[in-house]
């Protein structure tokens, strides 16, 4: 029987293999962090495989974009990161933030509400129940 926490390292291992060097280093100092998080959520309902094979024209996996997003902990930091990306790319991560209606926006309203949808959410929900 396989223990399950060599099969947990071993995932974890390929998936750090697969981020970016400033991704590391991100993790590395603490400015990023992983989450643990249901597969149902995780996936939105889909495989691992159709999420692998179905990146923004741009390039852009939206699913690794957002978990990122979901995993930070400051406005700042998220802003910075979406700051290079392309308009259609931003759409398609507000349409997997759920989002509606941005179709109109430009590229920095783009960027604010995602912001606002993944990393604010969270710090207004914490600030919430901290009081």
């Amino acid at each position: 029987m396989t223990d399950p926490t060599r099969t947990v390292l071993a995932r974890v291992a390929e998936f750090l293999t697969g981020l970016s060097a400033a991704d590391v280093a991100a993790l590395a100092e603490g400015r990023a962090r992983l989450a643990l998080l249901p597969a149902s959520r995780a996936t939105g309902g889909e495989s691992p495989a159709t999420r692998a094979a179905s990146p923004t024209p741009s390039g852009v996996d939206v699913e690794r974009a957002h978990a990122a997003l979901t995993a930070m902990s400051r406005r700042d930091d998220a802003t910075a990161y979406l700051a290079s990306w392309t308009t259609r790319a931003l759409r398609a991560l507000a349409a997997r933030a759920g989002l509606r209606g941005v179709a109109g926006l430009r590229k920095a309203e783009l960027v604010e509400r995602i912001v606002d949808r993944t990393v604010g959410f969270r710090l207004d929900s914490t600030a919430i129940r901290q009081r």
